[in-house]
């Protein structure tokens, strides 16, 4: 019973010819599923941030280029400054990755903010480039100014690779453009 219980919820959030190709794949994305749907309930709390970026994949010069839209949660900070990140993202030549992780704002100047960012995830590569493995750790910058209270306008630079898990690994680059929203701060600034 509980065999066929897990076949129908791989089934269901992977999709049967994917569950055929690998387990843990699959189980990664359910995973990540879960800790997205778990993370956006508590999406109220105070100082949790929403981003959303658009830019490129491969900006650097040889790199095959493609477009990218990436959506980004930064939860309430828990400790020392820390909180939660779950994102997805999406490239034109079909390649999509799922991450959640770890984020730090760091507020410098008046109105300007460096954030970091920490995270691991499925990648599937579609048409995109091979990056060696299934599960890729990401790494970003997003440096901001904040152009009304709770929203910052930035820009963002992403690596993403396999941290030489297995023998390939080529790693790439995103480049973006940032847009912040930190409700709880969307008041008239006195």
């Amino acid at each position: 019973m509980v065999r066929i219980a897990r076949a129908k919820l791989s089934h269901s959030v992977c999709g049967a010819q994917t569950h055929r190709r690998g387990g843990w794949r699959c189980c990664i994305r359910a995973a990540a599923t879960l800790l997205l749907a778990a993370l956006f309930a508590g999406a109220g709390r105070a100082q949790s941030t929403a981003v959303a970026a658009f830019g490129l994949v491969g900006p650097e010069p040889g790199e095959k280029r493609a477009a990218v839209l990436d959506l980004e949660y930064r939860g309430a900070p828990w400790r020392f400054g820390i909180g939660p990140a779950v994102g997805v993202s999406a490239n034109s030549d079909g390649a999509a990755y799922l991450r959640a992780g770890f984020t730090r704002d760091f507020p410098f100047a008046r109105r300007w903010n460096a954030n970091v960012t920490m995270a691991a995830g499925a990648y599937v590569k579609g048409h995109g480039k091979d990056l060696g493995r299934g599960l890729e750790f990401r790494s970003a910058l997003d440096v901001s100014f904040e152009v009304s209270p709770g929203m910052r306008l930035g820009a963002a630079l992403a690596h993403l690779s396999n941290a030489g898990v297995s023998k390939r690994n080529p790693g790439i680059e995103t480049l973006t453009l940032t847009l912040a929203f930190t409700p709880t701060r969307m008041t008239r600034r006195r």
